[in-house]
């Protein structure tokens, strides 16, 4: 029996603040916004913001992108800024 909901990634909505709301609403897993891989690797600040998990019980960062390098760099900075879940966006039809 599920003990709480799950706030699913959404891009432009799931910021920290509202994730953090939700574990305190309930959730029991919230997921990031959609984090592109290649400019969380570049550290731009935007990407960076859309990653942060602080205050967050179980850390989850969902990355997007095409190119296994630019994957695996996401994931390695996702998992230095505290990441304990990546979650690979496997489709999402999002332009962007």
């Amino acid at each position: 029996e599920p003990k709480g909901a799950v706030l699913a990634p959404m891009s432009g909505v799931t910021d920290a603040g509202l994730r953090r709301a939700a574990e305190r609403f309930g959730a029991s897993l919230v997921v990031s916004e959609m984090v592109a891989s290649d400019e969380l690797a570049r550290a731009t600040p935007e990407a960076l913001l859309r990653a942060e998990g602080e205050g967050i019980r179980t850390h989850v960062v969902q990355l997007a992108g095409c190119e296994a390098h630019w994957m695996a760099e996401g994931a390695r900075m996702a998992e230095q800024g505290g990441a304990d879940v990546i979650d690979i966006n496997m489709g999402c039809p999002a332009k962007r």
